[in-house]
C-alpha cells in the first residue's frame, strides 16, 4: 500500500514538473512575438522616431545628463547648508573635577560671503580655563563673521555653486547633441532602408516586364514569327533582371538589419524587423526648394548644443579665473558677536537675552610675494583664451558646414529635378522602341538597351531622393535643431 502511494506521489511531481517546464517554454517562445508585435507593419518615419526616442539605450543615457548636473548643483548648494554643531568634553581625575566643557550652536552661511552664527555655552569645572568661563546659567551668544579682504566678492564655496550650475547648462547641451547624433545616424539608416524598398520596387517591376516580353517572344517563336535566337535573348535579359532583383533584395534585407540596431522596446529589449515590415514610400520625397534664412543660421550660432556646452566652459573658467584673482587679496576677516546670560531663558531676574557683553575679533595674513596666486591666475587666463579661441573656431566650422548642407540640398534639388526629366524622356525612347519593335523593325537588343538606362535612371532617382532627403537631416544636424525639430 504504501509502495502504491509512493508511486502516486512520484507521478505526481513527474506531471507538475513537466505543467511547469510546458509554461515556462511556451512564456519563452511568447517573448519574442510581443517584441515583434511592436514593429507596426507599416514602419513610418514618425512612428520609427518615436520609438527610437523613447527606447533606444543611447536616447535613455542623454536622459540622465541633466539629471547628473542637477545632482550636482543640489550637491554645491550643500555648501550653503545650516550646520548645526554640539559638543561636550570633560575630564575627571584622582577624584578632582577638571572642568566640564559644553558647547552648542547652529552656523548659517549666505551668498554674500557672511556667516551667521548662534550658540549655547555652558563650561564648569575646578581648574576651568578662566577665558572658558560662563555664567551660572550659561552663556548665549549670536554674531557674525564678514570678510573684507579675500572672499569678499567671490569664495571657493560660492564658486563651486556657479560652476555647477555652469555644468547642468552644459548637461542639457549635451543632451541635445547626444539626440542629434542618434537621429542622424538613425533617420539616415532609415532613408536607406526606404530607398532600397523603391529600389527593389523597380527591380521587381523590371522582373515582371521581361517576363511578359519572354512570353509574348516565346510564343512568337512557336508561331513562327521570331527566330529561337530571339528567346535566347529574351531569357538572358530575364536572368540579368532576376539577378539585378536579388542584388536589391539582399540591399534591402541588410538596410533593415542596420536599422534594427535603432529598434528597442521599453524593457530594452531589441527588437526584430520583421520581413513583412517594409516602410512608407513617401518617406523618402523632400522638398524640391529650400531657402534658409539668415536668422536660422545666427541662432544656430547662438544655440548650438556644442557651442552651448564651450560656453558653459568658458563661463566655469571666467569664474575660475575670478576666484583666482580674489586670491590675491589678503585674508582680512571681522568677527563680532554679543553675549547674554542664559539666565534670561527662565526670565531671571537682572539678566538680559542680550547686551551684556560682546566678543571682537579680527584676523589678517597675507603671503608676501604670492607667487602661487600669481601662477595660478595666469595658467586660468591662459585656459580661459584657449577656450574663447576655440569657441570662434567652432563657430566657424558649424557655419561652414551648415553651408555645405545648403548648396548639397540646392544641387539634389536641381539634380532631382533633372532626373525626373531622363526618367520621362527614357520612358518615352522606351516606348517608340517597343512599337517599333512590335511593328518588325527593331530587335530585342534595341528595346533592351532602350530599357537598361530606364532602370539605372529610376534607381539613380531613387538615390538621388534619398541623399536630398538626408541632406536635410544633415542641415538640421548642422543647425543643432534636429531634435528640436522631431520633439513632440
Amino acid at each position: 500500500m504504501m509502495q502504491r502511494s509512493a508511486k502516486r506521489c512520484g507521478c505526481e511531481e513527474v506531471r507538475r514538473t513537466t505543467l511547469f517546464t510546458s509554461s515556462l517554454l511556451l512564456l519563452i517562445s511568447l517573448l519574442p512575438l510581443n517584441t515583434i508585435a511592436q514593429v507596426p507593419p507599416i514602419l513610418t518615419r514618425d512612428a520609427f522616431v518615436r520609438i527610437v526616442l523613447e527606447n533606444h539605450p543611447m536616447a535613455r543615457q542623454a536622459a540622465l545628463r541633466p539629471e547628473l548636473g542637477e545632482a550636482t548643483v543640489r550637491s554645491a548648494r550643500g555648501g550653503f547648508d545650516p550646520m548645526a554643531r554640539a559638543g561636550y568634553d570633560e575630564k575627571q581625575f584622582d577624584d578632582k573635577n577638571y572642568f566640564q566643557l559644553f558647547d552648542a550652536g547652529l552656523k548659517v552661511p549666505t551668498w554674500y560671503g557672511v556667516e551667521l552664527f548662534a550658540g549655547y555655552q555652558e563650561n564648569g569645572g575646578d581648574f576651568l580655563n578662566p577665558q572658558n568661563s560662563t555664567p551660572d546659567d550659561g552663556l548665549l551668544k549670536v554674531g557674525g563673521q564678514l570678510s573684507l579682504g579675500q572672499g569678499l566678492f567671490i569664495d571657493q564655496r560660492r564658486a563651486t555653486l556657479r560652476k555647477s550650475q555652469a555644468y547642468l547648462r552644459a548637461t542639457q547641451a549635451e543632451q541635445e547633441q547626444m539626440l542629434n547624433d542618434l537621429l542622424l545616424q538613425a533617420l539616415h539608416d532609415h532613408t536607406d532602408w526606404v530607398a532600397a524598398f523603391r529600389a527593389l520596387d523597380v527591380a521587381d517591376a523590371a522582373v515582371k516586364l521581361t517576363e511578359v516580353r519572354f512570353d509574348a517572344v516565346r510564343g512568337s517563336w512557336r508561331g513562327g514569327d521570331r527566330p529561337a535566337i530571339d528567346t535566347l535573348e529574351a531569357y538572358l535579359q530575364l536572368q540579368d533582371r532576376q539577378m539585378r532583383r536579388q542584388q536589391a533584395a539582399l540591399q534591402f534585407r541588410n538596410a533593415g538589419l542596420r536599422l534594427s540596431n535603432h529598434l528597442w522596446n521599453a524593457a530594452q529589449q531589441p527588437l526584430e524587423l520583421q520581413p513583412s515590415v517594409v516602410p512608407d514610400p513617401a518617406d523618402l520625397f523632400s522638398a524640391r526648394s529650400f531657402q534658409l534664412p539668415d536668422t536660422a543660421i545666427q541662432r544656430a550660432l547662438n544655440e548650438h548644443p556644442l557651442l552651448a556646452q564651450a560656453g558653459a566652459r568658458i563661463d566655469q573658467l571666467e569664474i575660475d579665473r575670478q576666484l583666482r584673482t580674489e586670491y590675491l587679496k589678503p585674508d582680512l576677516d571681522l568677527k563680532y558677536q554679543w553675549l547674554g546670560d542664559g539666565g534670561a531663558l527662565n526670565n531671571e531676574p537682572g539678566t538680559t537675552l542680550m547686551g551684556q557683553g560682546h566678543q571682537f575679533g579680527v584676523g589678517f595674513q597675507m603671503p608676501l610675494f604670492l607667487r602661487r596666486e600669481r601662477g595660478e591666475l595666469a595658467i586660468a587666463k591662459l585656459r580661459l583664451t584657449d577656450a574663447n579661441l576655440g569657441l570662434e573656431r567652432d563657430r566657424l566650422r558649424i557655419r561652414n558646414r551648415i553651408n555645405e548642407r545648403l548648396n548639397e540640398i540646392n544641387t539634389f534639388s536641381d539634380q532631382v529635378r533633372l532626373g525626373v526629366e531622363m526618367v520621362v524622356n527614357n520612358e518615352r525612347l522606351l516606348a517608340g522602341e517597343n512599337q517599333r519593335f512590335t511593328a518588325g523593325e527593331s530587335s530585342l537588343f534595341l528595346v533592351n538597351g532602350r530599357e537598361v538606362p530606364l532602370i539605372e535612371m529610376r534607381i539613380r532617382q531613387v538615390d538621388l531622393e534619398a541623399r536630398l532627403r538626408k541632406a536635410y537631416f544633415s542641415l538640421d544636424h548642422e543647425a543643432g535643431t534636429l531634435w528640436r525639430a522631431w520633439r513632440r
